[in-house]
């Protein structure tokens, strides 16, 4: 499967490159000038994102980045952050080409030659760190993770899931009653729990305790390698706090930033990672993040080292035409007949945020995306059950 180009960098990253673009430095005008349209036939794109980062130049039939330093990279501790930048880019299979503002305009026909002699090099550019094995993400919430027995029938199907996987859980309606219990009213907006600071530690102690420990627990007894984590465990998920002018969510995280690097690791050690949706801003604050979006972000970010599908399983078949009846599943959506589909009001109010996440990951690299029944998850596996999310 031919890498994705953005290497699950988030909107967050996208938005820096647009803000990049418009302000260039005079090096990287001059550059961008004779590499944009340039004797090698190969296309280059400037302010490119790529993971956590906006690279300054990107050739991706070639896996080639070019940066361009000016005097703040001198600094020692932007030398350091550059190490890591360069390692971490290398780690993703790319070739990286440095040059100082200077060398552009001083010895300007040494940098382009040194960048003809990388391209002619890179006839056969390098992959990710383990090529392009599977991947599968998998979100369970809904009633499933309330009903002790589907949600063991669940987990030992999720057990004999051969290779790599991950699972993302919701905390079903748990936290609800012991928020209950704990007098702390809850509120829901369109589906969505208001955070307030008690809220937090409800759902914290619920979701990243008891449901997650759970799991983890039930899987072992399943003989499968299970870790579970939280975003804010390992820095594994960096968020911010939603800023909603017409609701205020309270201590509730927009994803920002997937530490890709530690997924891999604990993947690569065989182990199967349970994430709970509780994630971090960096400083100090847990934040209360969407499962859907979580595994959404996660298969984005691992696209660019896995060949990722993305299920979502819960207690519906699929996405139905009548929600009334299990048996109007729409076996397969594409872009276009999602538009469709939603101008003429086919699709329940309810499934649109799982199908809007589903494009936007297939968008950004995600192989395929299935919704479905979790009773049913050999089934979504092999493509034989529930709605088939597509790229055209």
């Amino acid at each position: 499967m031919k890498h994705n180009m953005f290497y699950g960098a988030s909107s967050l990253i996208f938005q820096r490159a647009v803000e990049l673009r418009n302000r260039m430095t005079a090096a990287e005008e001059l550059l961008w000038k004779q590499i944009h349209i340039n004797e090698w036939k190969q296309k280059f794109r400037r302010q490119h994102p790529i993971a956590n980062y906006v690279v300054d130049f990107y050739c991706h039939a070639k896996k080639l980045v070019i940066e361009l330093d000016g005097s703040i990279h001198e600094l020692e501790d932007v030398k350091k952050y550059d190490e890591y930048r360069e390692a971490h880019l290398k780690e993703l299979g790319l070739t990286v080409l440095r040059f100082t503002n200077e060398q552009v305009f001083k010895q300007n026909k040494l940098v382009l030659e040194t960048i003809a002699n990388a391209l002619n090099q890179l006839t056969n550019p390098p992959i990710g760190v383990r090529g392009m094995e599977q991947l599968f993400v998998i979100k369970i919430g809904g009633n499933i993770i309330d009903d002790e027995v589907k949600l063991t029938s669940f987990l030992q199907s999720f057990a004999k899931i051969e290779g790599k996987k991950i699972l993302v859980h919701g905390g079903g309606k748990l936290a609800t009653k012991v928020a209950e219990a704990m007098g702390i009213q809850q509120q829901m907006i369109d589906g969505r729990r208001i955070t307030d600071a008690e809220t937090l530690k409800v759902v914290t102690m619920v979701y990243a305790g008891y449901v997650n420990k759970n799991i983890v627990a039930m899987l072992q007894a399943n003989d499968c390698a299970a870790i579970g984590i939280t975003g804010a465990d390992g820095n594994l998920i960096q968020a911010h706090q939603r800023n909603n002018k017409e609701v205020d969510y309270g201590f509730v995280g927009d994803v920002d930033i997937v530490n890709t690097k530690l997924l891999y690791g604990l993947l690569n050690d065989n182990f199967s990672v349970i994430v709970a949706p509780i994630t971090h801003n960096k400083q100090g604050q847990l934040l209360n993040t969407n499962a859907d979006t979580i595994a959404q972000e996660i298969a984005k970010a691992m696209s660019s080292l896995f060949e990722v599908h993305l299920i979502y399983s819960f207690e519906k078949a699929g996405v139905l035409s009548d929600v009334a009846n299990e048996d109007s599943v729409i076996k397969e959506i594409n872009s276009s007949n999602y538009s469709q589909l939603k101008k003429q009001n086919k699709i329940f109010q309810g499934m649109i945020p799982k199908l809007d996440n589903a494009c936007a990951a297939l968008q950004s690299g995600v192989k395929r995306v299935v919704i479905g029944n979790a009773e049913k998850l050999s089934e979504l596996i092999n493509g034989s059950s529930g709605t088939n999310i597509i790229h055209e």
